[in-house]
């Protein structure tokens, strides 16, 4: 799964009037759930299949129903289509068509009922006529039982597909053994497949790969250029003039003196240039450490300022055990902004999203720590010491040099005193103008030359830390995992609420959900996949013959940490009104008002003022979070009681015995 560039959409969770979002936490991740209707029936039934996993059964049943449609006819796209159909609905929500597709299915695995999945569609069918059994004061414990000898027969993916989405059918009776079950497995899948070193991984975006640093090029200009070839020009025919003078005046003394001289001046220069070019280097090593440009501020620039709180969030994390962390910042605030500008030259396209660059802003922060602790951060580099004999002979030639320039000058004076000393002017002029622009010329190319191998150097460092950082990420789950991770932290709220209030499986009429992300929380999602969160906001509706057990926790997704639960229990005739505002934007808003309590109002999804239009693919999300969420079931049971109250329970088994004879008729039919 990897980020795509696509448009956002905008979700959030707020009490009362409180409007909050997620303040730039959106991950994009592709995979998963791309379709098309010129995809293979087999494509779109496997497709059909994800989505039904993830427990979003409109989705499902619409690409399972194609792939059938366009020739994938089996049993077990018929098992899977039969609990797409069910899935998170009550028989009174089916149509009539809807009903008479489980009746064909169900006819049809009659006659095959060697087949392990048409068996499957038996066992729920078997579940569905089982029904009036869950209702009944003295249900019959043989007829019960025959329900799940049946089921029990079953491979153990069927009956873990059947128990995960035909809950809402699984009541009463049923829900002594089905409960047991389901309670035990989610305590076993918790944590399994390594949650806890894995769902942080969902989270994270696709990093973007290290691209090179171009050095800075080589800053030498015309100047320099008329400098060094002027001077040296200038130097070299004025000096020869002075030698052609001390020759005339006493060849064989000017010739000693000359060969004294010439070597002194050669080496002079060459180990005075190496002196030079050492010092060059550990002062550019230094300004790196204090490096203070002057750029405009960059609140208008939104990648800019995020790298600026990128930067700031990992320096304060990585800092060197015992000190203090302003010290650190304070000693580091010249390397930190030297890096952070050629972050934001290197990626500051419209496109990227600075997120994607945070692991290497997080190796650039440790590299930090590691290279202060190791001493190498404020050594001089390796290349800018001068060995001792270099010093020495620097020392010597310069020595060498005062005493036989003056010697061989005074040998030329004698000869020509006038053009002599007018040479000499030229002389000190030329050696000064071909210092400058040769000292210039040369220290700028060995500078660049010292960029580009660091530049090769740090660009694969970071190439290093990029695949390292890849390869840890290979390791993120699914949606299909975390999908049910979510549902298996639901049911362990499930059952501490039943501890907690000392209830049976059986004691419960209903249960359900809403389940809404905390504000400020992280948010990632596949391609045309519901948003997952790293944190939820949990309200779970356990109906009983005595009222209503109403349980609001907070739940750390990544470290399954439920939080303090805020428990309410009350009457059903204390349901004042449940009111659903139900945008076209996609917004669900509950309003729940009970007696002599204040409204409690959640604003569970959509858009708000302000956020980018939705795109194509943020709709599609919308919805399939919408769907996985089973918000439909649980506004029908919150709408169903403001409405009627305790009467609910008997007109809605009332209402599920009608949807079951319109079953059977039509299986009849």
């Amino acid at each position: 799964m990897s980020a795509e560039p696509q448009d956002r959409t905008f979700t959030n969770v707020a009490d009362g009037d409180a409007r909050v979002g997620f303040q730039a936490q959106e991950v994009h991740i592709e995979g998963g759930y791309h379709v098309s209707d010129d995809d293979p029936p087999e494509r779109q039934f496997e497709v059909g299949l994800r989505y039904l996993e993830i427990s979003a059964p409109t989705e499902a049943r619409e690409l399972i129903e194609k792939a059938i449609a366009r020739g994938y006819q089996n049993s077990r796209a018929y098992f899977y289509l039969a609990l797409a159909l069910l899935s998170g609905r009550t028989l009174q929500s089916l149509t009539d068509q809807e009903l008479a597709q489980l009746a064909h299915l169900r006819r049809g695995a009659t006659q095959r009922s060697e087949d392990p999945w048409a068996r499957g569609i038996n066992a729920v069918g078997s579940l569905l006529d089982s029904l009036p059994q869950t209702t009944a004061e003295t249900p019959d414990p043989a007829a019960i039982g025959v329900v799940v000898k049946e089921f029990e027969s079953l491979n153990p993916p069927l009956q873990e597909s059947i128990l995960n989405h035909l809950e809402v059918f699984l009541a009463g009776p049923h829900q002594d053994w089905t409960w047991q079950r389901t309670f035990a497995a989610a305590r076993r899948d918790r944590t399994a497949n390594d949650r806890a070193e894995r769902v942080w991984k969902f989270f994270q975006p696709k990093p973007i790969p290290p691209r090179p640093v171009s050095p800075p090029p080589i800053r030498t200009d015309a100047a320099d250029f008329l400098r060094a070839s002027g001077g040296s020009a200038l130097l070299l025919v004025t000096g020869l003039w002075v030698v052609y003078c001390a020759w005339a005046h006493s060849w064989l003394r000017s010739a000693g003196y000359l060969t004294v001289l010439l070597g002194a001046v050669v080496v002079v220069v060459r180990a005075g240039f190496m002196i030079k070019l050492a010092q060059h280097r550990r002062r550019v090593a230094r300004q790196r450490l204090t490096f203070t440009p002057q750029r405009a501020p960059t609140q208008s620039d939104r990648f800019a300022s995020a790298m600026d709180s990128l930067f700031d969030r990992y320096f304060r994390r990585y800092l060197p055990q015992g000190m203090a962390r302003e010290t650190w910042l304070a000693e580091t605030a010249g390397i930190q902004q030297y890096l952070r500008n050629e972050l934001v030259d290197l990626y500051r396209e419209q496109a990227v999203d600075a997120k994607r660059v945070a692991w290497l802003v997080r190796f650039l922060a440790s590299d930090v720590k590691q290279r202060w602790l190791s001493g190498e951060l404020k050594a001089d580099p390796e290349n800018s010491s001068v060995p001792p004999s270099t010093r020495i002979a620097f020392g010597t030639a310069v020595f060498a040099l005062v005493i036989t320039g003056p010697l061989l000058l005074w040998q030329a004076l004698v000869e020509a005193p006038i053009t002599t000393a007018i040479a000499t002017a030229g002389v000190v002029a030329g050696a000064r103008l071909a210092v400058r622009g040769w000292h210039a010329t040369l220290l700028e190319h060995h500078r660049y030359q010292d960029d580009l191998g660091r530049v090769l150097r740090d660009y694969e460092d970071r190439c290093v830390a990029y695949d390292r950082w890849v390869r840890k990420l290979e390791s993120k789950p699914t949606d299909a995992a975390m999908a049910h991770w979510l549902d298996c932290d639901r049911k362990i709220l499930i059952q501490d609420t039943l501890r907690h209030y000392r209830l049976s499986a059986q004691d419960v009429i209903a249960h359900a959900f809403i389940e809404a992300p905390v504000p400020g929380c992280k948010r990632a999602r596949v391609s045309r996949g519901p948003w997952r969160y790293s944190r939820y906001k949990l309200l779970l509706f356990l109906l009983t013959k005595d009222g209503v057990r109403q349980v609001t926790v907070t739940l750390n997704f990544e470290t399954m940490e439920l939080g303090d639960q805020q428990r309410l229990t009350y009457q059903y005739n204390s349901v004042v009104a449940a009111h659903v505002v139900d945008a076209r934007n996609g917004e669900k808003r509950l309003s729940l008002t009970l007696t002599n309590n204040p409204r409690d109002e959640l604003t569970i999804t959509g858009e708000w003022p302000g956020m980018p239009e939705l795109g194509d693919d943020d709709r599609i999300a919308s919805q399939v979070s919408l769907d996985a969420s089973g918000l439909e079931h649980t506004l029908h049971v919150l709408e169903g009681i403001a409405a009627e109250g305790k009467e609910w329970i008997t007109h809605e088994n009332r209402r599920e015995r009608a949807g079951l004879q319109r079953l059977v008729a039509a299986m009849e039919g």
